[in-house]
């Protein structure tokens, strides 16, 4: 038995905020955000937007695209640091009823924006020792209301969105050759977490906006990064000219490239989003994917390794082999 993403979903509120399109006070530019970051625009919720609205429409989309009843849906995580209620009840059962998932097992994970990964491999050993055979899993996220507009070095970085997949469990005869539909077989986990960078990013209780010590994150999101796509690839047996993409976590485009150019990687198979969407923390990685998936990249024999790291600090990755 193997568990494969079947389909995708992604959505994003209907402002985009451009470099050019932030306050003037920041005093910044397109310019300076763009050459730091790789970050050209974001996506910002409205007054009817939020975690559970962008989330739902993302599931719907995967559910829609998969061909999947939803009641048939045994199991929803939603990854988010940004939940529709502090404490409980969980994201995930606030959109359950929305998405018409009635029969499923829901709950949330904090990840930050390793959370997605961390949500997948939780899905799939739920899968396998429960013998469930569908899960959707969500990354949503409302970072605006969470980034102070004040410090122009953290809220330019971050923008809204949601993304989803929907997992099945399937026999490996049904991976065949002459099988059309989309499925990516998700292979080996691999993940890990330093307590003692905790303080580098968090959720101020003062205040309630985020924290960052930029100099230590970026330092670890490169060691962690190179780390985690390492770990993958040799549990993996997989060479550099093996994988057609690395989907990683959407932070930095200098984050990426360092990391491309530890593992001596050409860095055009790393997939860079963060131009459109800025920084969306766990639904950066099912973002990407669903782009990729709609432009007509991911097709049969793509191999994809995927990696993220976030606050915690918290890091992870797998491989996905479609």
């Amino acid at each position: 038995m193997s568990v494969v993403i079947r389909s995708f979903g992604k959505a994003v509120p209907a402002r985009r905020v451009s470099n050019d399109d932030l306050p003037a006070e920041l005093n910044t530019s397109d310019e300076w955000i763009r050459s730091h970051t790789g970050i050209g625009a974001r996506y910002i919720v409205g007054e009817n937007e939020t975690c559970v609205s962008l989330g739902v429409a993302a599931c719907k989309q995967a559910i829609e695209e998969a061909g999947v009843n939803p009641e048939e849906i045994n199991l929803l995580i939603c990854s988010t640091t940004t939940p529709a209620y502090i404490g409980f009840p969980s994201t995930a059962c606030v959109m359950q009823p929305e998405i018409g998932a009635s029969n499923a097992t829901c709950f949330d994970v904090t990840g930050a924006c390793s959370g997605f990964l961390y949500a997948m491999n939780n899905a799939v050993g739920m899968m396998e020792l429960n013998n469930w055979k569908y899960a959707l899993l969500v990354g949503s996220e409302i970072l605006s209301g969470i980034a102070d507009w004040k410090d122009r070095s953290t809220c330019v970085l971050f923008g809204d969105a949601a993304g989803a997949v929907l997992l099945e469990k399937v026999d490996e005869s049904d991976l065949s050759d002459s099988d059309e539909k989309l499925a990516g077989k998700v292979g080996v986990f691999v993940s890990g977490s330093d307590g003692t960078g905790a303080k580098s990013l968090y959720l101020s209780n003062d205040d309630g906006f985020l924290k960052m010590d930029g100099h230590a994150v970026y330092n670890f999101a490169v060691g962690a990064m190179t780390n985690a796509v390492k770990l993958v690839m040799e549990k993996e047996k997989l060479t550099g000219e093996d994988v057609d993409y690395f989907v990683c976590h959407q932070a930095n485009e200098r984050i990426l490239n360092a990391a491309a150019k530890r593992l001596g990687f050409d860095f055009s198979k790393f997939i860079c989003s963060m131009g459109e969407y800025g920084n969306t923390s766990s639904a950066s990685i099912p973002v990407a994917l669903a782009d990729m998936n709609k432009e007509g990249k991911i097709k049969k024999g793509t191999t994809i390794v995927s990696a993220a790291f976030g606050a915690g600090l918290t890091w992870a990755g797998t491989v996905i082999r479609f």
